[in-house]
């Protein structure tokens, strides 16, 4: 098998780049994030660089590779995008990219695979998105070992996998993310062979991980590893499964968190009022009852509050409303933070922790007041440092908690 057949014998890439691309398109539906500038790192013979041009065609489209002969397969079929043969590594560009992605190449990168994740950073506008598919720990663990014996057989030398390619444990994959990133999600997904014939991961490993070996081998002695390969993984029957990993990440937007009057963050208010559980159309009060109200008494009710805007290039896309407040548990009116919205594409970019860390630096003590499903904003919340202090089992519904959090800035 030579390299000028990755096209027909990469199945197993291009079934997982295919899943890898729904979850890309289905993020970014979410977030009504529309990118403009879109590289796809170790895009191979360019058929995932091409779907991505179908789900973005108003989109520049480049694909990176450093392998010239398997690129060259992708140039000649797919149109509308180009293309790059050059080093992950050594990539310099004039414009930076919103949508970075990779799928079944970062784990190539070896012991440099920090130095890919800090190059992706270095490529990628504020605010962007950085998609990775790889594989993790035990990926394929035992199609290695086989690979490692015959190997050791032909050349009477050992080579372990792990010295060429890079598995992190789902752990280490987000420990070493996290220092650049905000880390949206990042999860592993485990494959067993019923996934894929034993053939089809055979013949995808022949032109993938089997490299790791064939690439020191000469002409010869490489077609007759892969002769083996084939052969005895079914003679031996070799169990194959894989974890994959995947994570989605945002490289943080630099804001200006500032005062603002009302007027100026209305618009926020009534556009995500629905988000909030109940709605806010629902509440007569920013922070009070929960129901009986409308949207105008709710926005009416924030007139003596502190409104905090985060503006990107003068633009507002986010704010935080504060007020001193009584509640049930405390002997004192305190400060409570009502209401915080982000404008969809601007979540999960730091902008949400510039407005908390500036309410945080005005206040002694800050409350928040959320619901139990409302999984991001406690992530983001216990991250800063706020506490539960009290909760209303089902007060917004079956199964939906009332919970009341605080920061304090003494030390217990």
């Amino acid at each position: 098998m030579e390299k000028r057949s990755y096209m027909v014998n990469s199945v197993v890439q291009k079934k997982q780049a295919q899943k890898f691309l729904s979850f890309v398109k289905n993020t970014l539906s979410t977030y009504e994030y529309h990118p403009k500038r879109i590289v796809d790192l170790g895009a191979g013979d360019g058929a995932l660089t091409y779907a991505l041009k179908q789900v973005y065609p108003n989109a520049y489209v480049l694909g990176v590779d450093k392998d010239a002969e398997v690129l060259k397969e992708g140039i000649k079929r797919w149109k509308g995008v180009e293309f790059s043969c050059r080093d992950i590594l050594q990539l310099e560009f004039r414009e930076a990219f919103d949508l970075v992605v990779s799928s079944s190449v970062f784990h190539w990168l070896g012991k440099d695979w920090h130095k890919g994740v800090q190059k992706v950073w270095e490529i990628l506008e504020e605010g962007g998105w950085f998609f990775l598919h790889q594989g993790g720990r035990w990926t394929y663990y035992f199609l290695y070992d086989f690979a490692e014996r015959i190997y050791t057989e032909m050349t009477g030398e050992v080579l372990k996998h792990t010295e060429v390619l890079f598995y992190p444990t789902l752990k280490e994959f987000k420990k070493h993310l996290s220092k650049h990133f905000v880390v949206v999600s990042a999860f592993s997904h485990i494959e067993f062979q019923q996934d894929y014939s034993l053939k089809e991961l055979v013949k995808s490993f022949s032109v993938a991980g089997a490299r790791a070996f064939t690439d020191r081998l000469s002409p010869k002695q490489r077609e007759e590893f892969l002769a083996r390969l084939f052969t005895r993984a079914d003679e031996e029957e070799i169990p194959v499964f894989g974890r994959r990993l995947y994570g989605v990440m945002r490289k943080p937007l630099t804001v200006k968190v500032v005062p603002a009057r009302l007027e100026e963050v209305e618009f926020l208010i009534e556009k995500y009022e629905g988000e909030f559980v109940p709605p806010l159309f629902k509440r007569p009060s920013a922070g009070g009852e929960l129901g009986g109200g409308s949207l105008c008494e709710y926005i009416k009710s924030l007139s003596s509050a502190r409104v905090l805007a985060a503006k990107k290039d003068g633009r507002v896309i986010g704010c935080l409303c504060y007020k001193i407040q009584a509640l049930p548990f405390v002997s004192k009116p305190v400060p409570l933070v009502s209401t915080v919205i982000v404008e969809k594409p601007f979540r999960s970019a730091g902008v949400g922790r510039a407005l908390y860390q500036k309410a945080i630096s005005e206040n002694r003590e800050l409350y928040v007041r959320t619901w139990s499903t409302n999984t991001n904003h406690l992530k983001l919340l216990k991250s800063l440092g706020f506490q539960e202090v009290y909760r209303i089992e089902n007060h917004r519904g079956e199964g939906i908690d009332t919970v009341y959090l605080r920061y304090s800035h003494e030390r217990v």
